[in-house]
């Protein structure tokens, strides 16, 4: 969190972008280290089976809606981060590249994250389903009984590490840059207040493991009777996902109606053409496959 809120401080050339320009290689290197790792050392053919076989019974309405808030969550769609890096943006830059880009490049990364972490699992009969104590309980124990296993666990940790900071970074800055923007303080207070607000919440997220193991707060739930402060927290942020949606559906109506015509296609630098196709989208076609995404997941 310290290193976070001294990246965000520094603002966004100074601070965010140099440290991106060195975080994402190294975690595309570690990435592709780490995928050759696994497909030589687990099960290559059961990972790529698991990850790209069609599986009708699995397409049901409810995937559907954890899928569209996964994949707002993965780029930040309906969090506010998207527009508050592209309010930085100078008019030069074409954004629909950027966001072709951006698209690319982050289903290309969560493919190559699948084949670094399942050929593991499955080789080492894990499950795949088993959330946190996958990552911080079971792989280790995997990697321990591995060639190279040290090696190997030094790498996913320190991917894991470049993959959160680089997350961090992100959410951190959308509240710097509001308060910034309505109290007037400097970057470096307002970092400095919120990042210290965010690491006193998660202490108790690690005390969670020790000293308030016992202690349930929705213990009178019979959901969540056993739940620790963690596992109600994990539980909110896979709650999440499928809350995502609304933001994008609240951001899809502000685009569509709200925001007056041609602005957009202004900003975007869209020729008339696309633009009136981007604006009937927003419009109707967008909210409409959200609503009813959303709708059909309690059915």
């Amino acid at each position: 969190m310290t290193g976070t809120a001294a990246i965000v401080a520094r603002g966004i050339s100074r601070g965010i972008e140099k440290a991106v320009t060195v975080l994402m290689p190294v975690l595309a290197a570690l990435l592709i280290a780490l995928a050759a790792y696994s497909a030589l050392e687990g099960d290559l053919g059961a990972a790529l089976d698991f990850l790209f076989r069609l599986n009708t019974q699995k397409l049901t309405l409810n995937a559907a809606l954890e899928a569209l808030g996964l994949g707002f969550f993965s780029i930040g769609v309906g969090m506010g981060l998207m527009i508050t890096y592209a309010a930085y943006s100078g008019r030069e830059i074409r954004l629909t590249g950027v966001v072709l880009i951006s698209v690319l490049a982050d289903t290309g990364i969560s493919l190559l994250a699948g084949i670094a972490i399942f050929p593991i699992v499955f080789a080492h009969g894990l499950d795949t389903a088993s959330g946190p104590g996958l990552v911080f309980i079971t792989l280790p124990i995997a990697f321990a009984g591995m060639p190279l296993g040290t090696v190997a666990a030094i790498a996913f940790f320190s991917l894991l590490f470049v993959a959160a900071l680089s997350s961090a970074i992100s959410m951190l800055e959308v509240v710097v840059a509001m308060l910034v923007q309505r109290l007037g303080w400097t970057r470096l207070t307002i970092s400095s207040l919120v990042a210290t607000s965010c690491f006193l919440a998660g202490i108790a997220t690690v005390l969670s493991f020790n000293v308030l193991a016992h202690w349930h707060p929705l213990a009178g739930l019979e959901s969540f009777a056993g739940a620790t402060l963690f596992d109600l927290l994990d539980h909110a942020t896979s709650s999440l996902m499928q809350m995502l949606p609304l933001g994008g559906l609240a951001l899809s109506l502000f685009a569509g109606w709200a925001i007056p015509e041609g602005v957009i296609g202004s900003a975007l630098l869209l020729p008339r053409a696309p633009a009136l196709a981007l604006r009937f989208t927003l419009h109707y076609i967008a909210p409409c496959g959200i609503i009813l995404t959303m709708l059909a997941s309690f059915f």
